[in-house]
C-alpha cells in the first residue's frame, strides 16, 4: 500500500509513454471472461501465428472513483512491467509467458500465451474421471514450479486456483500464471477485506488486520507494505490441494478475524470426510502444507517430489472424485469468478465504503485533490 506522497513523487515512475495496441493483428476466437472493467479474449496473433490470451483492463469504466484512477493505472502498469521482466528472466516450462503489454491512456492490454484448457476449475470440470493420484500430480507440478521460483528468490504471493492453467487434459500440463490482476492492487490500496481469502496464510491475514488497525491514525510518512513469503506460497498450494480434493477450502469463515480464529484453532486434523478416506501419507502431507506455524511448514521441495502421495493406497484408489465434489467445485468456481466484480462494486459505486475510517491514506487524501 502507498501513501499519497509516495504515489505523487515515488516510488511509482512517471506515466509511461502511451503506445497503441494493434487490434488488427488479432484473429479473435471468443471472449473468455468479462467482469465489467476487464475482459479476456482468446485469439491468434497473425504476425507470429501463436495462440494468445489478451487481457484488456478498461480504466474508463472505473467510476465513480473515490480516488484519481490515474494513480491506480500507474501502479498497475508498474506491476505488469515488473512481472513481465521477471517472467522473461525465468526459464521453466510451467511458467506462463508474458508476450506483450501495452499501456494506453485509458486502458492496459496484457498478452500472454494461451492455455487452451483454462484454469484449475475449467480443467477439473472437463474431466470424465478424476482420481486422487491425478489431483496429487497436479499439485506436485504446482510445487515444482514453486520450487523453481523460490530457487530464483521469486515469490508468487497471490497463488490461487485461477492462477493454475493447463495446456492440455494431462495433469503434467500445469502452467502457473503470475499475478496480473487489478483486483489485488485495489485490495492493497484500500485495505478492504477481500471477498475470497481461502488461500491467504494466517501470517498474511495477521499483517492485513494490523494494517487495517493502523489506518485511522494520522497519516504516516512511512510506506506500509505487505510482505509475501515463500511459506505463504506453500500454504496457498496446500489450500488449493484441499480444494481440488474436496471442492471446498479447508477453512471457511466470514471475515478476516473469524477466518484467522478458525485457522489458529486448527488442531492439525483436517475435518472434511473425503480427506479422512485418503491414505495416511497424503493426509500427513496436507497437514505439513497447512502447518499454522510458518517456520515448521513444509517447503516447496517437499511437495515437488512424488513421495508424499506415491503409496500403494493412493495408487489403488480408483474413485472418481468428481462424482462427490462436482457441485462444491462449481460453487467454489463461481466464488472465484465473482471476486473481481465484488471488489469493483465495493470501490467504484455511488455507495462505495472505501472512504470510511478503514480507507487508506491514499484514498482519503486523494479525495481532496482538485
Amino acid at each position: 500500500m502507498l501513501t499519497l506522497p509516495e504515489v505523487q513523487h515515488g516510488p511509482v515512475q512517471d506515466s509511461p509513454v502511451h503506445n497503441s495496441f494493434d487490434e488488427e493483428k488479432l484473429l479473435v476466437y471468443r471472449e473468455l471472461y468479462y467482469d465489467g472493467f476487464s475482459s479476456i479474449i482468446a485469439a491468434r496473433d497473425l504476425t507470429s501465428g501463436a495462440a494468445v490470451s489478451v487481457k484488456k483492463v478498461e480504466f474508463n469504466f472505473m467510476k465513480p472513483s473515490p480516488f484519481p484512477v490515474r494513480y491506480l493505472q500507474k501502479l498497475f502498469a508498474k506491476k505488469i512491467r515488473k512481472q513481465a521482466e521477471q517472467m522473461r528472466s525465468l526459464s521453466h516450462s510451467s511458467l506462463l509467458k508474458v508476450m506483450e503489454f501495452v499501456v494506453e491512456p485509458k486502458r492496459t492490454i496484457v498478452v500472454t500465451e494461451m492455455c487452451m484448457f483454462g484454469d484449475m476449475f475449467n480443467w477439473m470440470l472437463q474431466q470424465a474421471q478424476l482420481r486422487v493420484r491425478d489431483i496429487c500430480l497436479v499439485i506436485q507440478y504446482v510445487f515444482q514450479a514453486l520450487r523453481y521460483l523460490h530457487s530464483q528468490d521469486y515469490v508468487h504471493g497471490h497463488l490461487m486456483p485461477t492462477h493454475i492453467l493447463f495446456q492440455s487434459m494431462s495433469p503434467q500440463s500445469v502452467t502457473i500464471m503470475p499475478d496480473l490482476s487489478v483486483r489485488s492492487e485495489l485490495i492493497d490500496m484500500t485495505i478492504k477485506s477481500p471477498p475470497v481469502i481461502d488461500c491467504w496464510a494466517p501470517e498474511l491475514i495477521k499483517q492485513f488486520i494490523e494494517h487495517q488497525k493502523q489506518l485511522p491514525v494520522e497519516i504516516s510518512d512511512k510506506k506500509i507494505s505487505i510482505e509475501r513469503t515463500k511459506a505463504m506460497d506453500v500454504w496457498s498450494a496446500g489450500v488449493i490441494a484441499h480444494l481440488a480434493l474436496t471442492g471446498r477450502p479447508p477453512f471457511q469463515a466470514s471475515g478476516l478475524q473469524n477466518t484467522l480464529d478458525e485457522i489458529e484453532s486448527f488442531g492439525g486434523d483436517l475435518k472434511h470426510p473425503i480427506i479422512q478416506t485418503l491414505s495416511p501419507t497424503v493426509q500427513e502431507s496436507l497437514k505439513k502444507f497447512l502447518c499454522v506455524d510458518s517456520t515448521k511448514r513444509a517447503v516447496a521441495d517437499y511437495g515437488a517430489e512424488p513421495l508424499w502421495f506415491d503409496d500403494e493406497l493412493t495408487r489403488l484408489d480408483n474413485r472418481n472424485f468428481l462424482i462427490t465434489t462436482e457441485y462444491d467445485l462449481m460453487h467454489s468456481c463461481r466464488r472465484y469468478r465473482q471476486q473481481g466484480r465484488d471488489v469493483f462494486e465495493h470501490v467504484f459505486c455511488p455507495n462505495s465504503t472505501v472512504s470510511d475510517p478503514l480507507a487508506t491514506n491514499l484514498v482519503r487524501e486523494c479525495e481532496s485533490i482538485k
